[in-house]
């Protein structure tokens, strides 16, 4: 079987690209695609208000995860994605995505809900580096709030998903409780 597709999904400023960063130094031959490094292009084109701003992104997404999906040259990846999906028809769709390419790589799918307490979040959310001139990355506290008070994360349930309450966990501990939930027997693994 191929290996993986780890999906994490979390609110902004939850610790998904320090995670995944994290998880990648951990797991041989893995790569991080950042929702932002599908969000930035067409945010760059389009204002996300704006009618066009949906769609493009669902034609960059799938066209990424299918060109990963059937690559022979990176058949051997695991790959880590990073996204913040609600369980709208929108959310749930663009998150079935991720899925559906693993399902044509015939690669495992492992679901990572991130989630912390919003004061924690805020804090998070606030942090220098984030956001501003270099990405599209989320900075203002009352979105979020809005976020967090109207949108659920999207779930796919079942044995593979793993939900964690990053709240006051570090970032390698988050990636400890991955890794176990990934079953450490595989050889993909790095101590």
């Amino acid at each position: 079987m191929p290996p993986p597709f780890i999906y994490i999904n979390g609110y902004p400023g939850v610790g998904k690209l320090t995670i995944a960063k994290l998880l990648s130094n951990r797991i041989e031959n893995s790569k991080v695609v950042d929702n932002h490094l599908l969000i930035d292009p067409v945010a760059s084109v389009f204002d996300r208000s704006m009618n066009e701003y949906q769609p493009l992104r669902k034609l960059v997404r799938t066209n990424i995860l299918y060109s990963i999906a059937a690559s022979t040259s990176t058949k051997d990846v695991t790959w880590i994605f990073t996204d913040q999906q609600s369980s709208s028809a929108q959310g749930s769709s663009a998150a079935q995505d991720y899925q559906n390419a693993a399902t044509a790589k015939k690669s495992r799918f492992i679901s990572v809900i991130l989630n912390c307490g919003l004061d924690e979040n805020i804090k998070r959310l606030r942090e220098s580096g984030r956001g501003g001139s270099v990405n599209t990355k989320l900075t203002n506290v009352a979105i979020l709030r809005s976020i967090r008070e109207n949108e659920d994360l999207y779930s796919f349930g079942g044995k593979d998903e793993l939900q964690l309450d990053v709240s006051n966990l570090s970032a390698p501990q988050a990636v400890d409780l991955i890794l176990d939930h990934l079953g450490t027997t595989q050889k993909i693994f790095v101590c």
